[in-house]
C-alpha cells in the first residue's frame, strides 16, 4: 500500500507536469526561445543563380541618377521591363505597390501598363491590411490593372520576436483568392496552374507536381489563415543584384562589377535602400536586416527547389514529451543526483542534436518543450523525492528515534524499504531484563513516585542499550526487551548485547545509590540473552505497527532472564551467545537445562565480565565451580557437594550443593544426562 501511494504521487507529478506543458503549448509560451534555437539551424550560402534582384538602392536614389523614389516616372519601370525582356528574363516581379496615379500624369501610368500588357511576364504587388477590424486590400491603380497583370500579395508574417519566418500563401479578396507574391512569381516561372485553394493533410497543392506544407493558425474570431515557412538559403545581400540605375543604362553588372546574365532568370525589382524602410529581421540576419524583396527571393527559391520546411507533427511531439516525462520520472526516482545530472545534460544535448538532424530532413523539431519536460521532470522528481524523504525521515525518527541510536535511524532513512510491513529471517541477539522483586517494591510507592522511579530507571538502562547499537523493542512495566542485529545487520550483535548487559549492571550501581539516598529500597536486575535466527520486521496493521522480533530464540532469552533467579545470577546467556563472545568475555558455565515447553537441552552461562575486568579471585571461583560441575555431571554427587560447599559466597555453588544433597537422598533415574529440567517459566 505504501508503494502504491508513492507511485500515485509520482503519477500525479507526471500529470501535473503534462498539464503545465500543455498550457505552454496552448499559449505558445517559450516559442520565442524555440524560434531562437531554430534560427541556428538554417543552412545559408546557397542563393539560387536563377534569381536576380534589380535593386532600388542608394545609388539609384542619388540626385544625379534617378533621384528620390517619389519623383520617379512609371516609365522607369516600363523601360526596365523592356530591357529585361530584351535580355531574355523569364519572369519579372515588381515588389512595389502603385495604388496611386503617377504624379507625372496618366500617360506615365499608360507607358507602364503597355509594357505589362506587351510582355505578359510581369507580376505586380498588392497588399492587405486591417482597419477597424476589416481587411483592406490595396491593388495597383486602375490604369495598371487594366493591363490585366498578375498580382501577388507581398504581406509577410511577423513572429512574436519580430522575425519573418513564414508568409501567408493566399488570401480571400471578396470572392477571389489571391496568392502571395512569391507564389505568383513561381507560378509565372514554372507555368503551373493552380489545382485548387483547399488545404488537405496540412498541405497546399500548388500544382500537380508541388505540394507546399502549411501552417494553419486561427484568429481570436476563429478565422483560419494558412502560412508556409520560408527556407532561407541566403543571408542579406547574397542574391545577385543589379542597381536599377545601372539596368536602365544597360550596364549589366553586379555591385562588384561582375557581368550578370539575365537570360531565363527570375527577376525581382524592389527597394533595398535604407531610407525606403522595407527591411525585416530574418532568422539568418545575424544583426543585419533583410530587404523584403530578398525575403520573397528566398521563398521563390524554397518553392522551385521544393525544399520545404515543416513543423514536427503534434502527435509525434506529444509522444516524445510523454515518453520523456514518464521515462525521466522513473529514472530520476531511482538515481542519486550525481548520476541524474549527467543524464539530464545528455538528454538536453540529445534533443538539440535531434533538432539539427531533423532539420536535415527539413523538419522543425520542437526542442524547447522536450527540454522543459526534461528539466521539469528532473526538478519535480527530486523535489518530490525530497518531500517524501523528509516525510519518511520524520516518520522514522518519530517511530525509531527513541528506540535505536541515531546511526541506525540514519541507515533506515537511507533504506526505508526495511520498514515494509512483514518479516524476514535475521540473525540477532535478544535481550530481556527485569527488576528482581519489583512487585513488592512497587507496592511501597505512591503512583506518582512509581512513575517517576520507572521513568528514571528505564531511561538509564535504555541509554546504555542504544549506546551499544541496540534496538529497543518494548517496555512491559519494569521489563525491557531489546535486540541487536535488526533492523540493520550487525556482525557484533552478541558482543554488543553483552556489553549492554554489563553496562546496565554498572549503571545500576549508581542508580541504586540514588534510590537508597531517597529512602527507596535497593534494586537488582536480572538479564537473559540468547542469539539465533528470528523473524524480524514490522508487525501490526497498515496504519499502526511495531518493529519487533519473534521466534523460539526470543522466547529462550526471556526464559533465561527468569531462570536467573534459580541460580541467583544477574546475567545469563545461552550457549549460542557464548560461542560468539567467549574470546571477549569471561563466562562461567552454569548448567545444562531444559526450559519449560522444550525437549532440547541448552547450556547456560553466567556473563561475569570482559576478559580485562575479571579479577583473579573471580577466576579461582570459576575454576573451582567448573571442577565441581564436572563431578556433578558424572553423578559423583558426594564429591561434587563437597566441591561446591568449598566455594564460599557464591550463590550458584550453594544451589548446586543443595541439589547434590537432594540427589543423594533421591538419586535421579537411570540414564540421567546431567540436564536439569525446569517446570516453571
Amino acid at each position: 500500500m505504501k508503494n502504491i501511494k508513492k507511485l500515485l504521487k509520482f503519477i500525479g507529478l507526471g500529470i501535473s507536469i503534462a498539464l503545465i506543458i500543455a498550457l505552454f503549448v496552448n499559449r505558445g509560451f517559450f516559442m520565442g526561445v524555440q524560434h531562437g534555437i531554430q534560427n541556428k539551424f538554417y543552412d545559408t550560402g546557397a542563393a539560387s543563380a536563377e534569381i536576380v534582384i534589380v535593386v532600388v538602392d542608394e545609388k539609384s536614389l542619388k540626385a544625379d541618377e534617378l533621384g528620390p523614389l517619389q519623383k520617379w516616372k512609371r516609365a522607369n519601370y516600363a523601360n526596365a521591363i523592356q530591357i529585361l525582356n530584351e535580355k531574355g528574363a523569364a519572369v519579372i516581379g515588381v515588389d512595389m505597390t502603385f495604388p496611386d496615379k503617377s504624379t507625372h500624369g496618366e500617360a506615365d501610368d499608360k507607358l507602364f501598363a503597355d509594357a505589362i500588357a506587351k510582355y505578359k511576364n510581369v507580376v505586380l504587388a498588392g497588399r492587405y491590411y486591417f482597419q477597424n477590424g476589416k481587411q483592406i486590400t490595396e491593388y495597383p491603380n486602375t490604369t495598371l490593372m487594366a493591363a490585366n497583370p498578375k498580382v501577388g500579395l507581398i504581406n509577410v508574417s511577423l513572429d512574436e520576436d519580430g522575425f519573418v519566418r513564414k508568409i501567408p500563401i493566399f488570401s480571400k479578396v471578396k470572392d477571389k483568392t489571391v496568392e502571395a507574391f512569391s507564389l505568383q512569381m513561381t507560378r509565372a516561372y514554372t507555368r503551373d496552374n493552380p489545382v485548387n485553394y483547399q488545404i488537405s493533410n496540412f498541405e497546399f497543392r500548388f500544382s500537380n507536381r508541388i505540394k507546399i506544407p502549411v501552417v494553419t493558425l486561427a484568429s481570436k474570431k476563429g478565422e483560419e489563415s494558412h502560412f508556409m515557412y520560408i527556407n532561407y538559403f541566403a543571408k542579406p545581400g547574397s542574391f545577385t543584384q543589379i542597381s536599377m540605375t545601372d539596368l536602365l543604362k544597360k550596364k549589366f553588372v553586379d555591385k562588384k562589377g561582375n557581368a550578370v546574365s539575365l537570360k531565363d532568370k527570375i527577376v525581382l525589382i524592389g527597394p533595398t535602400a535604407i531610407d525606403l524602410q522595407d527591411y525585416y529581421l530574418s532568422p539568418v540576419s545575424a544583426g543585419v536586416r533583410m530587404p523584403g524583396v530578398e525575403i520573397h527571393a528566398n521563398n521563390i527559391q524554397t518553392i522551385i527547389s521544393e525544399k520545404f520546411l515543416r513543423d514536427q507533427s503534434g502527435l509525434s511531439m506529444w509522444l516524445t514529451l510523454i515518453i520523456l516525462l514518464a521515462g525521466n520520472i522513473f529514472i530520476f526516482s531511482k538515481l542519486r543526483v550525481r548520476f541524474a545530472v549527467p543524464i539530464l545534460f545528455l538528454e538536453i544535448i540529445g534533443v538539440l542534436v535531434a533538432g539539427v538532424v531533423a532539420y536535415e530532413s527539413r523538419i522543425f523539431l520542437n526542442v524547447i518543450y522536450p527540454i522543459l519536460t526534461i528539466v521539469f521532470s528532473f526538478v519535480g522528481t527530486f523535489v518530490l523525492r525530497f518531500l517524501l524523504e523528509q516525510s519518511e525521515r520524520k516518520f522514522i525518527e518519530g517511530a525509531f528515534g527513541h528506540y535505536v541510536n541515531k546511526t541506525v535511524v540514519e541507515q533506515i532513512i537511507k533504506d526505508p524499504s526495511m520498514l515494509e510491513l512483514g518479516g524476514a529471517k535475521r540473525e540477532v541477539t535478544a535481550f530481556f531484563s527485569d527488576i528482581a522483586g519489583f512487585t513488592s517494591i512497587s507496592e511501597k510507592m505512591k503512583p506518582g513516585e512509581l512513575v517517576d522511579f520507572l521513568n528514571r530507571y528505564l531511561s538509564a538502562m535504555t541509554e546504555v542499550i542504544l549506546d551499544n547499537q541496540g534496538t529497543l523493542d518494548k517496555y512491559e512495566g519494569d521489563a525491557i526487551m531489546a535486540f541487536w542485529g535488526a533492523p540493520l545487520p550487525l556482525e557484533t550483535h552478541a558482543r554488543d548485547a553483552c556489553l549492554a548487559a554489563l553496562g546496565n549492571q554498572e549503571k545500576l550501581i549508581a542508580f541504586r545509590k540514588e534510590c537508597e539516598e531517597q529512602g527507596l529500597p535497593p534494586i537488582y536486575i536480572r538479564i537473559g540473552i540468547n542469539s539465533g535466527e528470528v523473524i524480524a520486521g514490522n508487525m501490526g496493521s497498515e496504519n499502526r505497527f511495531d518493529y519487533t522480533i519473534m521466534g523460539d530464540n526470543v522466547n529462550l532469552a526471556s526464559r533465561l532472564e527468569s531462570i536467573n533467579k534459580q541460580y541467583d545470577t544477574k546475567i545469563m546467556i545461552s550457549e549460542f551467545t557464548y560461542e560468539q563472545v567467549k574470546d571477549d568475555f569471561t563466562c562461567r558455565e552454569l548448567d545444562q537445562i531444559r526450559v519449560k515447553g522444550k525437549n532440547k537441552p541448552v547450556r547456560v552461562y553466567e556473563l561475569v565480565g570482559t576478559k580485562k575486568d575479571v579479577s583473579a579471585d573471580q577466576m579461582k571461583v570459576i575454576e573451582a565451580y567448573s571442577k565441581a560441575l564436572e563431578l556433578y555431571r558424572k553423578s559423583n554427587f558426594t564429591e561434587a557437594k563437597k566441591a561446591f560447599e568449598a566455594i564460599t559466597d557464591d550463590p550458584p555453588s550453594k544451589i548446586f550443593a543443595d541439589r547434590c544433597a537432594e540427589f543423594l537422598k533421591n538419586p535421579p533415574e537411570g540414564g540421567w544426562d546431567g540436564v536439569y529440567t525446569f517446570d516453571v517459566k
